[in-house]
């Protein structure tokens, strides 16, 4: 079984959201101090392949660095990034969805933009800051599974 992950840090690279979806499962998202080693150990154990997009270089060395959790050691990992990238497609996440008409309702945020929500959160206590933020995380993980299938089709179905 497959998990999809994405992350959010802070400006100072800590963990502040993270977004699971598992195939029988559904989604899963952390935030703050709700993110745990043993809460994340307990949902990604679910599966055995982890999904991400540039989550070998980015999320996934931030979640054994900040939770002591090594994903890749325990989980086979498929890096979305890596993927386009052996099919010559140029072009972030954001690039890819609008590409392949990928919709999302938190369209022109960024992760810079999601580490000013945390902090607009965190600062000054706004919910509609932190439900816009947790909206942009569930939108890069659900988008993850399409993304996939597109990529996955134009490999001729082959992984690599």
């Amino acid at each position: 079984m497959k998990a999809y992950l994405d992350i959010e840090t802070d400006k100072k690279g800590n963990i502040c959201v993270i977004g699971v979806y598992l195939e029988r499962y559904g989604f899963f998202q952390l935030s703050g101090e709700g993110i745990t080693q043993d809460k994340i150990y307990k949902i990604t154990n679910l599966a055995d392949t982890i999904v991400t997009f540039n989550g070998d270089n980015f999320d996934l060395p931030v979640i054994k660095k900040y939770l002591d959790l090594d994903l890749k050691k325990t989980h086979k990992s498929i890096d979305l990034l890596k993927i386009k990238r052996k099919l010559g497609i140029k072009g972030g996440l954001k690039e890819l969805e609008k590409m392949f008409g990928i919709k999302r309702k938190t369209e022109g945020i960024n992760g810079y933009n999601a580490m000013t929500l945390w902090e607009i959160y965190i600062k000054k206590g706004r919910l509609d800051a932190l439900n816009l933020l947790l909206q942009y995380n569930r939108e890069d993980v659900l988008n993850l599974i399409p993304l996939e299938r597109i990529l996955l089709e134009q490999l001729g179905g082959v992984l690599i």
